[in-house]
Order: C-alpha cells, then sequence, then structure tokens
C-alpha cells in the first residue's frame, strides 16, 4: 500500500469508529429515556389498579438485581408513623425495628402494644398486565429510590412504593442513570399519582 492509501484506509476506520461510538451514545440516551418512561408508567398502572382492585399494590424496586415488579395484598394495609430506618443504603427489616422500639420506648412496654398481635398483610406477585418483571438494560442503572416512609433513599437491596385503593400512592424521587452519566430523575406525586420525569438529577420533590 502506498503512503496516501494508507492514510485513506485509517481515516475512514478512525470515520466508521467514530460513527459506532455516536450509535451506542444514541443508543444508551434512548434506553434511559424509555426506561423512566416505562417505570413512570408502571407506576401510574398501579395507582390505577389499586383503586380497581380495592386492595393495596406495591411497586418492588430491588437495586441488587436492577429490576422491578408489582404486588398485591388481599388484606388491609397500613404503613407505620414512624419512617424505615436505612442503613449503608439498605432499608431495614421490620422486624427488627419493632424489637428495636421494645427496648427504647417506655411507653411501648407500657402500653401493652408489645403484647399485641402484629400481623402484617401479606404482597405477592400481581398475576395480570403489565405485571412480570422487568430487567433493566445492562447500561441502565437504578441509582437510588426514596419513599416517604423511609428516613433515606435507599440504594442496595429492596425498596417499597405503595398505592392503596383510597386513591392515594407515596411521595418518591427515583433517579435512573447510564453508562454516560446522564441521569432522570422521576417524582411521584402522593395524592394524584402523577409522576413528572426530568432529564437531570433533581434533588427532591420541591425542586
Amino acid at each position: 500500500m502506498t503512503l496516501i492509501e494508507l492514510v485513506i484506509t485509517i481515516s475512514l476506520m478512525a470515520s466508521l469508529v467514530a460513527v459506532v461510538a455516536i450509535s451506542a451514545n444514541a443508543i444508551g440516551g434512548v434506553d434511559l429515556k424509555s426506561g423512566a418512561s416505562r417505570i413512570a408508567g408502571t407506576i401510574r398502572f398501579t395507582y390505577d389498579l389499586a383503586a380497581r382492585k380495592n386492595a393495596p399494590f406495591r411497586i418492588v424496586f430491588d437495586l441488587d438485581e436492577q429490576s422491578y415488579w408489582i404486588e398485591s395484598a388481599s388484606e388491609k394495609f397500613l404503613l407505620d408513623r414512624e419512617k424505615a430506618d436505612v442503613r449503608e443504603g439498605k432499608q431495614q427489616p421490620k422486624e427488627e425495628q419493632e424489637r428495636s422500639s421494645r427496648f427504647v420506648s417506655r411507653s411501648y412496654i407500657e402500653g401493652g402494644q408489645m403484647w399485641q398481635p402484629k400481623a402484617r398483610a401479606s404482597f405477592a406477585a400481581f398475576a395480570g398486565p403489565m405485571s412480570k418483571k422487568v430487567k433493566l438494560p445492562s447500561h441502565v442503572v437504578l441509582q437510588d429510590v426514596w419513599v416517604a416512609h423511609q428516613s433515606d433513599p435507599v440504594t442496595a437491596g429492596q425498596a417499597y412504593l405503595y398505592c392503596f385503593p383510597t386513591g392515594m400512592t407515596e411521595q418518591a424521587v427515583i433517579h435512573l442513570g447510564d453508562d454516560d452519566q446522564d441521569v432522570f430523575t422521576l417524582q411521584v406525586e402522593a395524592l394524584l399519582g402523577r409522576v413528572k420525569i426530568h432529564p437531570q438529577y433533581v434533588e427532591g420533590l420541591d425542586q
């Protein structure tokens, strides 16, 4: 090959690599936007489903497996007034919180609450449309999930967004990112179940 042919070949290869890189970035951006829209649609669907079925529902976000799905309960379900404790990014099990509160709260013992049954509604995977477990693409990541019943955002393990038959859900902020450091923020409104999507990182509900 002559020097001119070599230069032309290298230029063509560089152009091809650039086109492939641009296409890959574009696909990544589309997947991030699509993932945010799909989660927002799932939240709205679950919000409506709870009212139609007159039963509590929840969306489970698994940050370890980078997936989410819908669960339902046939029994009445009430959230505790005390926020769920989040330690090292994981939500502390309720059983541990209840056990701890028996030792730190005198009124809890003297009021007889520790002797009362504490049966909880049992949630199970919901069999219906849009109910299958959704696995996010490898380059799209659930960064963190904050829900009103939590003390801090969850960055590992599972987080739960509850929807109630009374036509309410919980306030929530969900951050979704990709390999290009792009971030989408989903803000969930409690009263209407609406989800606002912002194509950037938003810290809280008031921003």
